[in-house]
């Protein structure tokens, strides 16, 4: 797990179906942490510019989500407050 920022949201016109009804999100690690940006799915209510906790564990979306497959591989797990 770690902490990253939102950038803003994705949008997409064709996704895997284990996507529908999920925002998605782009966020940045913050320094210190792995470079880049990646994808993640939020499960908290997450906004632009929130300070998240980021990550998960194989099969962890599965669980959460209650799906057979689920090609998740980060999710947004909880907002820090400033």
């Amino acid at each position: 797990m770690y902490l990253a920022e939102v950038i803003g949201p994705v949008v997409c016109t064709v996704k895997h179906q284990a996507y529908n009804g999920k925002t998605m999100l782009l966020i940045v690690p913050l320094e210190g942490e792995a470079a880049g940006y990646e994808i993640a799915v939020d499960y908290v209510g997450a906004g632009v510019g929130d300070i998240v906790l980021a990550g998960g564990a194989p099969g962890a979306a599965q669980d959460i989500f209650g799906l057979e497959q689920a090609p998740i591989r980060t999710l947004i797990m909880g907002i820090i407050d400033p």
